[in-house]
């Protein structure tokens, strides 16, 4: 099935400058526990090069190699000006890369995206080597949140039913949103479903962390994010290190 491009919208409203969610913090300092220099490392869905750039900043000491493979050919344009080494790649359709090649695969907010994650999973196995790393981002189906709304008979956030917008099913939320532009979630996971494809395509998971929601929840409300933050399982977002134990 092709994938339609709603960060073309997105993108347009993204903040200006070099900013830096808290997932992405979660995933640099889980990287920084397991990257060596040289290291060869792939963003997957590296959108205009934002994290690539925050990589080579933060591990300029290590001398790593960055690929970027982004789906926005508007985003892929601008990762190109900025001298990054990126391609077009559309996920459903594979990994254009040699099997074997990389040590770390960094993917944020992107398996949620895909409707064959599974597939994605075994690609990024197929390209890593030996006992190589899946560092990745996603939101919690099981957020706090979401376990209140859930028995209020609202649909839970991240979880989009529609294409055409993200109030369908908001309810009371609906008048808190301020846009209705769908972001293309099509799967949401729990701790225990992303544990279980994991091995299934052959990686163990050795850190889960949580990670605010501080690009979607109001600056009021962020105080009780940080304190479910703690507890993986009830966090807003997930930051996940895998290894590869097997192709």
């Amino acid at each position: 099935m092709k994938q339609i491009d709603f960060y073309d919208y997105w993108n347009k409203r993204r903040p200006g400058g070099l900013y830096i969610w808290d997932r992405e913090k979660k995933a640099l300092k889980l990287m920084s526990n397991i990257l060596k220099p040289n290291s060869m490392v792939l963003d997957a869905g590296c959108s205009n090069g934002r994290f690539m750039k925050i990589m080579f900043q933060k591990f300029k000491d290590k001398n790593i190699h960055i690929k970027g493979i982004e789906y926005s050919k508007h985003e892929l344009a601008e990762a190109k000006k900025e001298g990054f080494d990126v391609k077009w790649g559309d996920f459903e359709q594979g990994i254009k890369l040699r099997d074997k090649t990389l040590d770390i695969v960094y993917a944020g907010e992107i398996i949620e995206h895909l409707y064959n994650p599974d597939f994605f999973l075994s690609e990024i196995n197929r390209v890593l080597k030996k006992r190589g790393y899946f560092v990745f981002a996603t939101p919690n189906l099981l957020a706090w949140f979401n376990r209140i709304l859930v028995p209020l008979g609202v649909q839970p956030l991240f979880l989009e039913p529609s294409t055409k917008s993200k109030l369908v099913g908001a309810g009371f939320l609906a008048r808190f949103k301020k846009e209705s532009q769908p972001v293309g979630h099509v799967r949401i996971f729990t701790t225990r479903a992303l544990k279980d494809m994991l091995e299934m395509n052959g990686f163990e998971i050795l850190k889960i962390k949580g990670a605010l929601f501080d690009e979607g929840l109001p600056k009021s409300i962020l105080w009780i994010d940080k304190i479910f933050n703690i507890i993986p399982g009830l966090s807003s977002n997930l930051v996940i290190v895998a290894r590869k134990v097997r192709d």
